[in-house]
């Protein structure tokens, strides 16, 4: 997965922002150190990209994360700091694992339950800026494949849960006056594994029953409508299981429509 976001610029990402009058800047987080240490290196990055989107942030423009997996989120929520964020999560997955409930011992796997503050307090601590964010303002769509005591940990939390079909039957309009209700800005997240299967596989991790492209967009709509967008990541594409490319080209419709939405067009 690490592959993926040099990948989409590759597929034409630049141009094809810059097409639609975007003034785009490329920017690299990478870690200093030569032998990476998961957990260590992961907040390495996340410390630097904290300050990489505030940057961006304070300078009028908009922050689109591209990243390998979902565990920079608590960076990219540590750049909007001190504003009060509402997180809108799509997933296959919840990403809810704390390391006492995980039994893959994934970190990815525990990056929204990080950004909430739930486990990791010592190495987020270290983040500039980081400040957990309240988890009734955390919206998880598309989300179909729980882990059992990850779900013993939502069941105890105030974040919502939309699956696929409650997405479809109207669940958004019905949440979104709660989360956005004490929120000042939107991040939407999007692993690309929230995509069905029958959209293209995005990574070792495909989860039948998901979303369309028109889907995400469609709620990706609704959202923005409901509090402004002030940044969004794309994550988790691994090239080679998208041997038709069908990811790529749902990755820039998305990304197209998050910044059409940031922008308010």
């Amino acid at each position: 997965m690490g592959a993926g976001p040099e990948r989409l610029v590759a597929a034409g990402l630049i141009s094809r922002l810059e097409a639609l009058g975007y003034a785009v800047t490329l920017s690299v987080v990478e870690p200093e150190r030569d032998v990476p240490a998961e957990i260590g290196t992961a907040f390495e990055l996340m410390r630097a990209l904290a300050q990489r989107v505030r940057a961006v942030v304070e300078g009028g423009r908009f922050p689109l994360v591209l990243s390998g997996n979902c565990n920079m989120a608590p960076g990219t929520l540590a750049g909007l700091a001190p504003a009060s964020r509402a997180v809108f999560w799509f997933d296959a997955h919840a990403d809810c694992n704390t390391p006492e409930t995980t039994t893959s011992g994934f970190l990815d796997g525990t990056a929204l339950a990080t950004a909430m503050g739930w486990c990791w307090r010592q190495l987020t601590g270290t983040i500039p800026g980081f400040k957990p964010v309240s988890d009734d303002r955390v919206l998880l769509l598309g989300t179909r494949d729980v882990d059992p005591l990850e779900r013993e940990l939502l069941a105890r939390s105030a974040v919502r849960v939309l699956s696929p079909d409650a997405l479809r039957n109207g669940g958004l309009t019905r949440e979104l006056a709660s989360v956005c209700q004490h929120a000042d800005v939107a991040y939407v997240h999007c692993d690309l594994d929230a995509l069905d299967p029958s959209e293209g596989q995005a990574n070792p991790f495909p989860v039948s029953g998901g979303l369309t492209v028109a889907e995400i967009e469609s709620a990706v709509r609704e959202i923005g409508r409901s509090v402004p967008l002030k940044a969004a990541a794309v994550t988790a594409y691994a090239p080679e299981y998208d041997t038709d490319e069908r990811v790529a080209r749902a990755a820039l419709r998305i990304i197209e429509t998050l910044l059409a939405v940031a922008r308010g067009t």
